[in-house]
């Protein structure tokens, strides 16, 4: 099951040729494309508690998407009530979207069209494909400008000792959120174009126009996602979901919608890019918070299902982070791995006195 969904969330190829940044001649460049967006909504009835009193200061950015593989522990079954409650706690959404880059921003006014001003391609780093033909999406992420700074400020996911200490900006909708919702895309096309490529595919929609575009999706479910991929196929979504528009005559309307419902749209997708980060359980005391954090004793995950004979301890994100995450704890192997051989680690005799899971090695069952 992992090979199918990372098929379909794979990395494709990234080529080293790009677009740099392309500056005008003098302080006011002119605009390569300008993309039309309208924020619809009453904020009021969707600002979390305790930020009634606050000014917002109301800002869409185009944010050019990442490509993410959840990890294991993440879309793997579970082995257990507890695990299935880490899980439901602190997993992102398998198929949503992941930011790499904030292009530009502006200042809106709720129920008014704003003009977003774009004064450079998308770079390399943000284009998928082969040299012959590559593409980008953004989503367009309404925030408040909580610190002023006018622009958006994307987040990482935090480790366990971690909560951001400075005061981040509130995400209060998007055009894309996640494959498992309909979708209106910024796309940004060069040469040609793979339509079995897995880079936030749209089976079932035509091709999108070289340049920028506005495209919108109608969404599949998770379920369906897997049931297409064991056909050998990606999901597709409903024709009559499609849609193609050049920005010229595109308005994007965003609808706000509470921030615990989109806020993983300003998470960064990190540096595991599938894998997992294991801590060393080399504390005399339990990890912080974990009074406050749900956990579990789990083992190993396994593509086949394999039993390894070896648990790790996971913690969902503490309360309170805006990016949700996972936080794994072995007592021996290497951080990538608890099987390598030799570790690089070994606090299993004894083990922490807070240790709550099974300490068998893989040899001694």
């Amino acid at each position: 099951m992992a090979t199918l969904i990372r098929a379909l969330i794979a990395w494709s190829c990234l080529t080293l040729l790009g677009c740099g940044d392309l500056d005008g001649l003098d302080d006011t460049p002119t605009p390569l494309a300008t993309i039309r967006v309208e924020v619809t909504g009453d904020l009021d009835s969707v600002r979390p508690p305790g930020t009634e009193a606050e000014t917002p200061r109301m800002r869409v950015a185009l944010v050019w998407g990442d490509q993410w593989q959840p990890e294991p522990f993440c879309f793997l079954p579970a082995d257990s009530p507890e695990a299935q409650a880490v899980i439901d706690e602190g997993c992102p959404d398998n198929l949503g979207f992941v930011p790499e880059r904030v292009a530009a921003n502006v200042a809106v006014e709720i129920g008014v069209p704003s003009d977003l001003e774009l004064i450079e391609l998308p770079a390399a780093d943000v284009m998928v494909g082969e040299v012959t033909g590559r593409i980008a999406y953004g989503s367009l992420v309404v925030y408040d400008d909580r610190d002023d700074d006018g622009t958006l400020e994307l987040r990482n996911h935090y480790g366990e000792d971690e909560l951001p200490d400075t005061i981040v900006d509130t995400i209060y909708g998007a055009s894309f959120v996640s494959m498992t919702q309909p979708d209106t895309r910024v796309a940004f096309r060069e040469g040609d174009f793979d339509a079995a490529a897995a880079f936030y595919p749209r089976v079932g929609c035509e091709a999108p126009p070289v340049g920028f575009s506005i495209l919108g999706a109608g969404g599949f479910s998770e379920g369906a996602a897997i049931a297409a991929i064991l056909r050998g196929e990606l999901p597709e979504q409903d024709p009559a979901s499609c849609t193609t528009e050049d920005l010229e005559r595109a308005v994007v309307s965003i609808p706000l919608a509470p921030p615990i419902e989109v806020q993983e749209v300003a998470c960064l997708g990190g540096e595991s890019r599938g894998e997992t980060d294991y801590h060393e359980a080399d504390r005399e005391e339990e990890p912080v918070a974990a009074d406050t954090r749900i956990s579990a004793c789990v083992g190993l995950p396994s593509f086949d299902g394999e039993d390894l004979g070896v648990e790790q301890l996971v913690f969902a994100g503490q309360p309170g982070d805006p990016c949700r995450g996972v936080t794994h704890f072995t007592l021996f192997g290497c951080s990538d791995d608890p099987l390598c051989d030799p570790p690089e680690f070994d606090y299993s005799n004894p083990p922490p006195a807070w240790w709550p899971c099974d300490v068998s090695h893989p040899e001694t069952p």
